[in-house]
């Protein structure tokens, strides 16, 4: 009996052995077939140029543009990054734009179609809808749809960084006091995004 007990109790811990190491190269292998995967935080800075066209009833439309000092934000999203097939990343963003004095505040949804090549470099590009949440009488402008376009540089699988090109639109009416007037928005340029993912 007591040598059955012996052979009873190798056998657990054989077993044991083998499932754990069996787990880990499971993990391992779960692990490094993607190149990044969770949910993600970052930190946005962009370089942005506005234009606008505005018309009222009986009168010219009238063109403007101009360049946005200062743009930056933060973002929240999840990334699934399969290695060498298609992955995606959803985002929501609050961006901070400065021109002069004035400033406004912009939320952003985005989701991306991704491709990593390796475990190192991946490209996306999606969609985004976008609306003003402050600042004076662009607040009146509805929400529009963008686009954006960028290359990701995974550091390892829990940070990383993206260069890219992302476009945002709005149009609506803004009463002006005097008319209605008719207003389409661009914001376009570049976009660095730093982020942690876990």
């Amino acid at each position: 009996m007591k040598n059955q007990l012996t052979v009873f109790f190798a056998l657990v811990i054989m077993s044991s052995t083998v499932f754990a190491q069996n787990t880990s190269t499971t993990k391992m292998t779960e692990t490094n077939s993607v190149s990044s995967q969770g949910i993600r935080f970052g930190v946005v800075k962009s370089t942005l140029d506005a234009s606008s066209e505005s018309s009222s009833k009986g009168s010219a439309k009238q063109q403007n543009s101009t360049k946005v000092d200062e743009t930056y934000g933060l973002s929240m999203g999840y990334a699934s990054l399969p290695l060498e097939s298609i992955g995606w990343t959803a985002n929501v963003t609050f961006l901070r734009l400065t021109i002069g004095n004035s400033v406004a505040d912009i939320a952003r949804i985005d989701g991306n179609l991704a491709y990593a090549f390796n475990k190192y470099i991946h490209l996306k590009g999606g969609l985004n809808g976008s609306k003003f949440t402050r600042g004076d009488s662009v607040v009146e402008l509805d929400a529009g749809l963008g686009g954006q376009l960028s290359l990701g540089l995974q550091f390892d699988q829990n940070f990383g960084l993206d260069v890219g090109y992302t476009e945002l639109h709005q149009s609506g009416q803004i009463d002006t006091g005097f008319s209605n007037l008719k207003v389409e928005t661009k914001l376009s340029g570049l976009e660095v995004g730093l982020h942690a993912t876990f």
